[in-house]
């Protein structure tokens, strides 16, 4: 049967709390919205559940008996016997396999919807890692934007106390050129954001299942992904609910299904048949049984003296059992990898934070206000003024750039385990 519990795994990921409705245009964009109009507009889900329905469709159609056949004959010249002449024929067949191999069909076609229902799982788990990261790379470059709309608007502030520096002979025209061509440089890099937001835009249309030229806003926050869970927790959750894992379990189960119906092929198949001929009145006389119908019941078998090829069919089910299985531990191998791959990717991006947020922003946020003070004051030149200008730039960049690689981090480790790990709300 159907392993039901996947697409409620994907709910849970999807209808976090305070999930908001669809994303519009005009309004803020969430997570819980793009998640709820992935959960049914995206394409590739629709084709997932599409195949669904066609395996489990499938299922009702396996295991059944073949229709019986019905065989009408009509001889042009009738055959004369004794009790009156043959007129025509009338029979009736059904085959019969041989026992449990009915039921056998039906489970591999059981195997067969459980394994369509798993990759519905995996697709959902797929979607919604992919809308997450789409989502993160969006507020990304939305918080960097901010980040530099703030840096602009310092840079016209020092250009203002350039200028009044210059008027007043206490520095050179130079340090105005300095300060416009940081200026230029910053604003470059904001219109060089607005362009990789386009295809950003474009994907995450395309993930939502909506029109390609629809505009989206961009988020002006990054999702504070914390995991809740530790590490070792996770990699046992992942081993436990990896649709991958179950995948290669259903396989090999079908496998040895499928050897159960090969070793079924060793033993004869049926057919029953009953027939009537139509009798006409005899001519002549009046002998015994005149114009009755016979009834004629048989049976038929087939010989499956043919052993080699039965052989063979068992021995390629057996090998099939074999890549099963060393697929499903290769499955988890490779689970373990990511899993571990995605874990350093959370920790490098927390030490990141933490060393940006604790000690180099604020040191570097008080040497601009020292900066500032000493330029103004004649002290300090416009180099070390631009110099840390540009640090508080850089640091805050990176910053952004962490939280949201730990954000990657977290909705790649929740594809793999296959359930929510950080409150995704929390900004």
């Amino acid at each position: 049967m159907i392993d039901k519990k996947f697409p409620i795994i994907f709910l849970l990921l999807a209808l976090m709390p305070a999930a908001a409705g669809p994303c519009l245009a005009d309004g803020p964009p969430t997570l819980a919205g793009y998640l709820e109009q992935a959960l049914t507009g995206n394409d590739t889900l629709l084709a997932a559940r599409a195949g669904l329905r066609a395996s489990t469709e499938r299922v009702r159609q396996a295991g059944v008996l073949p229709d019986p056949k019905l065989n009408v004959q009509y001889y042009l010249v009738p055959i004369e016997t004794r009790t009156g002449p043959q007129n025509a024929a009338i029979g009736l067949s059904q085959a019969i396999p041989w026992f449990n191999k009915l039921s056998l069909l039906r489970k591999l076609s059981d195997h067969d919807a459980a394994i369509a229902g798993i990759r519905l799982a995996a697709v959902e788990l797929d979607v919604a890692r992919q809308v997450k990261e789409a989502y993160v790379e969006y507020g990304y470059l939305g918080r960097s934007r901010k980040t530099l709309s703030d840096n602009i608007e310092l840079l016209r502030y020092l250009e203002g106390v350039a200028r009044s520096q210059y008027t007043s002979g206490k520095s050179t025209y130079f340090d105005v050129l300095k300060i416009q061509i940081e200026l230029a440089k910053s604003e470059e890099k904001d219109r060089s954001l607005i362009d990789q937001a386009e295809p950003l835009r474009i994907q995450i249309n395309s993930l939502l299942g909506t029109e390609p030229e629809r505009a989206r806003a961009l988020p002006t926050v990054l999702p504070r992904a914390v995991l809740s869970k530790g590490e070792e927790e996770i990699l046992s959750i992942a081993l436990e609910n990896a649709p991958v894992l179950h995948e290669a379990r259903e396989r090999v189960a079908r496998a040895r299904t499928g050897r159960e119906l090969a070793e079924r092929d060793f033993y004869p198949d049926f057919n029953f048949s009953l027939k009537t001929i139509l009798t006409g009145s005899a001519e002549f006389g009046a002998p015994q049984d005149s114009g009755k119908d016979p009834v004629i019941a048989g049976l038929t078998i087939n010989l499956p003296v043919f052993r080699d090829r039965r052989h063979g069919k068992v021995a390629e089910q057996e090998a099939t059992i074999s890549s099963a299985r060393s697929l499903q531990q290769q499955q988890v191998l490779l689970l373990a990898t990511e899993i571990e791959r995605s874990l350093y990717g959370y920790r490098e991006a927390e030490r990141r934070i933490t060393l940006y947020r604790d000690d180099l922003l604020p040191k570097t946020r008080q040497q601009l206000e020292v900066a500032i003070n000493g330029f103004q004051s004649g002290q300090l030149s416009i180099l070390e003024l631009i110099d840390a200008e540009q640090n508080l730039l850089n640091f805050e960049l990176a910053e952004s750039r962490a939280i949201a690689d730990r954000a990657l981090a977290v909705a790649r480790l929740e594809a793999r385990a296959a359930m929510t790990l950080a409150d995704w709300n929390n900004e």
